[in-house]
């Protein structure tokens, strides 16, 4: 198996947190909780920070 460099490991955990962050928000919605709503666009942006730093270093 091919070893994956450390942009692509950033990328994967970059892609896992913004898929817990949009499920987050589909439930903080459901609920309307707007603390959770915050949470996850917290989630979000350091999912979308991750793999911006991601896509730039490799």
């Amino acid at each position: 198996m091919a070893e994956l460099s450390p942009a692509q490991r950033t990328a994967g955990t970059a892609r896992i947190v913004l898929v817990a962050g949009f499920l987050c928000a589909i439930e903080a919605m459901w609920r309307g909780s707007v603390a959770r709503i915050v949470m996850a666009a917290a989630l979000l942006v350091f999912g979308g920070g991750l793999l911006i730093f991601a896509k730039h270093a490799d």
